[in-house]
């Protein structure tokens, strides 16, 4: 039994020193907590895993019905073969629209509107279809007419934007926008449909008009005028042979494409007509960054009505590949109906009017025009004098209506005189405006003046004031003469010249003959009351 107990012992040690290695290993890792039970996500109604060989199951379209058409551009070319121009006169363009929906999704009420900054639509920019099957069985085909933009035949491409709008089964609308790139050929030729690389840029003369002006402002109808024109090469080659043709050219292209000139005659001379040569003018060459100042004599037509004229101006030049080009310009011309006006004086002034004495300035004004014409306030100045009550409005006169006023002028200068007057209106395009006009009138010199003399007495001595001072009369203040009442005859006297007067003698019934009273007044008409009877004495007496 000691014996076993020894042979446990000695193997316990043994095991002992063979797993202390492993016992005494520090450990790597901590404890972690067993994940916690993710129960399986539902499955939706109806679930079945894709399978790529059943044609019934389709890949959804994100945010949209699996099943909608989806039209596409198949094809598209020009009338010229390919997909380019020639950058004068008309082309149609081809193309093809197809479907590449699945199953049922026919596109329904197709509108196609076209939009282009380098080529415009002449066919209405709108083109439509009822129906395009789905995967394109049966694709629709159509044609738009359109025209290199003028502003575009410089260019080597342009873009055509087609919006397309329309429908499914269901009535659900849709919206597509597509790209129809166009090559703009640069050089004569039949026209290919292959594409090429970008070609390298082809110089070309640009002729533009810089500055415009005439010698007349405003202008009228009827009013001959100077139109000076500067202008320059702006482009990067030579000008040759240009011509210059007021009123526009027209440019055709020939069978082979290449542009030629059609008329130089233009036709836009009903408001400006050319006057001294013709509408055209030959200007020769013309260098790169060079400048001209051509001139032309116009006259606007007398039955031309107010308002902004546009006048095209084309240049017609050969550039330096033997093309004859037209560069296409517009100016704008402004034509007004200003008021034609007479003013003068309706009576005689010359001679009628002296420094220092106030008087009225006779002034008429008169409208010349074959139409009415309203006129707001005139002014009457003058440098020579002062003048007053010089305002007033006139209003509307009709075709050979007048108006008259009558300023007070007080001249301060002898000779020549000038009358301004200023008459505010407003023109045809609504502004303010005045109208100047001058009148001159011949001013007489001042009026003589007398010196003061002595007031004398009936032996022709000078009379003394009470400070022994003559006293002096002035003759230009009627004030200044002295008065000498006139005694009232006596009591008795008045009587007298009463019983005379009443037998109808000694009495008179004229005025001048009449005495006066003390107060000034006289027995016919005189301020005193009553009847004056004369005595014998002389004297006289009035009777109430």
């Amino acid at each position: 039994m000691k014996k076993h107990t020894q042979y446990a012992i000695i193997l316990a040690l043994v095991l002992i020193l063979l797993a202390s290695p492993v016992l005494t290993q520090v450990a790597s890792s901590q404890w972690v907590d067993p994940p916690i039970y993710v129960q399986p996500t539902p499955q939706p109604w109806d679930y079945a895993p894709y399978d790529p060989n059943d044609e019934a199951q389709e890949t959804p379209v994100p945010g949209g019905d699996p099943y909608r058409p989806l039209l596409y551009i198949v094809d598209y070319h020009t009338d010229l073969g390919g997909k380019s121009v020639n950058p004068y006169g008309t082309f149609d363009l081809t193309f093809t629209i197809g479907n590449n929906a699945k199953h049922d999704a026919h596109a329904y009420n197709i509108v196609v509107t076209f939009s282009s900054q380098d080529f415009d639509p002449l066919d209405g920019s709108v083109i439509t279809f009822y129906e395009i099957d789905a995967e394109n069985k049966d694709n629709v085909v159509g044609t738009h007419k359109f025209k290199v933009n003028e502003m575009s035949t410089w260019k080597y491409s342009g873009q055509i934007q087609a919006v397309t709008t329309y429908t499914d089964p269901n009535g659900t609308p849709y919206s597509d926008t597509f790209i129809f790139t166009i090559i703009i050929n640069q050089t004569p030729g039949s026209g290919t449909g292959s594409a090429t690389a970008t070609p390298a840029a082809v110089k070309r003369p640009q002729i533009v008009i810089n500055k415009y002006e005439t010698d007349v402002d405003p202008l009228q109808p009827g009013t001959n005028f100077k139109l000076k024109l500067d202008i320059s090469n702006a482009g990067s080659a030579d000008a040759r042979t240009v011509s210059m043709v007021f009123g526009g050219a027209s440019m055709s292209v020939n069978p082979a494409g290449t542009p030629e000139v059609g008329s130089l005659a233009g036709n836009e001379s009903s408001v400006f007509a050319p006057i001294g040569k013709s509408n055209v003018i030959l200007l020769g060459d013309i260098p790169m960054g060079g400048t001209m100042s051509p001139e032309q004599e116009f006259i606007v037509n007398v039955t031309a009505t107010p308002g902004a004229y546009p006048l095209k101006v084309s240049f017609v030049y050969i550039d330096p590949k033997g093309n004859r080009v037209v560069d296409d310009q517009v100016i704008t011309l402004l034509i007004f109906s200003l008021p034609q006006l007479e003013i003068s004086f309706y009576q005689p002034v010359d001679g009628m009017m002296s420094v220092d004495m106030p008087s009225p300035l006779p002034i008429q004004i008169t409208n010349l025009a074959r139409k009415s014409v309203v006129l707001g306030n005139v002014v009457v100045t003058s440098e020579n004098g002062m003048m007053s009550y010089n305002t007033v409005l006139v209003g509307t006169l009709e075709p050979g209506g007048y108006f008259t006023l009558d300023p007070m002028f007080i001249p301060e200068k002898e000779g020549p005189t000038k009358i301004k007057l200023e008459i505010r209106y407003t023109d045809d395009f609504n502004q303010l405006r005045t109208y100047n006009g001058e009148l001159t009138l011949d001013v007489m010199g001042a009026m003589p003046t007398m010196a003061p003399f002595p007031m004398l007495d009936e032996n022709g001595n000078p009379m003394l004031d009470d400070q022994g001072n003559p006293i002096m009369i002035d003759p230009n203040n009627p004030s200044s003469f002295p008065t000498e009442p006139v005694k009232k005859p006596g009591f008795f006297a008045r009587i007298w010249n009463a019983i005379k007067g009443f037998f109808g003698f000694g009495t008179s019934n004229d005025p001048s003959n009449a005495p006066m009273y003390e107060d000034g007044g006289n027995m016919n008409g005189g301020s005193s009351e009553g009847i004056y009877f004369e005595t014998e004495d002389g004297g006289g007496m009035i009777m109430p």
